[in-house]
């Protein structure tokens, strides 16, 4: 009884534990960036969108308007056109207080590809609001409010053009992401948080104790990494020697992956030591994790796709994490008193029984 236990709860914490993230912030993040140039007449953004796997499929049914499966270029800018003026007015802009009107100068829709072969979502703007009579000295405030609920990367950035002097500013000169192609790996755990910036330019002198624009200090524009894996199977037309191929590679990676730590394997060794496991045993608990990982990994998919309507996944994925937590330490807590129990001789004859 207790063995089933183990393995019941092992497959669970295998499930909560099991995490496949193909965009560098998680397949749920939706990103944003923003990049301000102050000219003599007119303030321009460049924004950026970025949606990783899951919102872009929650969003496919919005796109797919004929509902035959394919994101067609058609469909793809027509979705670009319906969410461009609500996206825009959750954009804020003004200067010496007075709010200005945003509007879209071209955009650029894209589903780069993801985890799985599942389409990622990218929309980039460029965006202008004419600048209305200026003073010697003018205050910018800026403000995102688009996926405020959601988790993911926000970047501000603001550029100096034109011999405007930009100063006294909350956010830097320079980004980090290159318009989120490429998210730095040092910084991941965590993301960018930008969402407000406030600053202020002048055409002429700047006043004095102004503090000039700033670039990130100690950070550089990461290089973007291409996927070698991904182009080894990337091909025009998927045969079955390609098919086969790429079975034996995800076999070979998984059996690696497998032997990283983590996966509960300290949990499943000590429960093997405990209980005196011979190597018959070792190999059918290995199977039977292997067939529960893999079965976990696309239940935990499922489940969250279905609840993700209801409930964010940023508010979801703690509170599984914390139950794993809970039944690795509820494990841990059982097998000690066990191995206490047995170790100061406290069994009564009435618990002592064959295997």
């Amino acid at each position: 009884m207790r063995k089933k236990f183990y393995l019941l709860s092992g497959f669970f914490i295998l499930i909560f534990a099991a995490a496949a993230a193909a965009h560098p912030l998680g397949n749920f993040s939706v990103n944003q960036y923003s990049r301000l140039e102050v000219e003599k007449s007119a303030i321009k953004i460049r924004q950026v969108l970025d949606m990783a796997e899951i919102p872009t499929f929650q969003e496919q049914s919005a796109i797919d308007t004929d509902k035959n499966g394919t994101l067609s270029g058609e469909e793809l800018n027509a979705y670009a056109d319906r969410i461009t003026p609500q996206f825009l007015a959750n954009l804020h802009l003004s200067v010496n207080n007075q709010p200005l009107e945003i509007r879209a100068d071209s955009k650029e829709i894209t589903t780069p590809p993801g985890a799985g072969n599942l389409p990622t979502l990218r929309i980039e703007w460029n965006l202008i609001a004419d600048l209305p009579n200026k003073n010697s000295v003018n205050q910018v405030v800026f403000e995102n409010k688009n996926h405020a609920e959601r988790l993911g990367w926000n970047e501000i950035v603001v550029n100096r053009v034109g011999g405007i002097n930009v100063f006294n500013s909350t956010t830097f000169g320079s980004g980090i992401t290159d318009e989120l192609k490429a998210y730095p790996q040092e910084t991941l755990n965590a993301p960018l948080g930008e969402r407000t910036a406030k600053f202020s330019f002048s055409s002429g002198a700047m006043p004095e104790n102004a503090v000039i624009l700033q670039n990130r200090d100690g950070h550089t524009t990461a290089a973007v990494q291409t996927d070698r894996l991904a182009e080894l199977i990337a091909v025009p037309e998927v045969t079955p020697s390609i098919i086969i191929f790429g079975l034996f590679l995800a076999f070979g990676l998984g059996a690696i992956h497998a032997m990283s730590p983590g996966h509960g394997k300290a949990v499943v060794g000590a429960y093997l030591v405990g209980s005196k496991g011979t190597p018959k045993h070792a190999i059918f608990l290995g199977l039977t994790v292997t067939i529960t990982h893999t079965l976990g990994v696309f239940a935990l998919g499922l489940i969250t796709l279905f609840a993700s309507n209801y409930i964010l996944p940023e508010r979801l994925i703690p509170f599984l994490s914390f139950v794993s937590g809970l039944l690795v330490l509820y494990i841990g807590l059982t097998m000690f008193k066990s191995r206490l129990v047995a170790a100061m001789g406290w069994e009564t004859a009435g618990h002592h029984h064959g295997h």
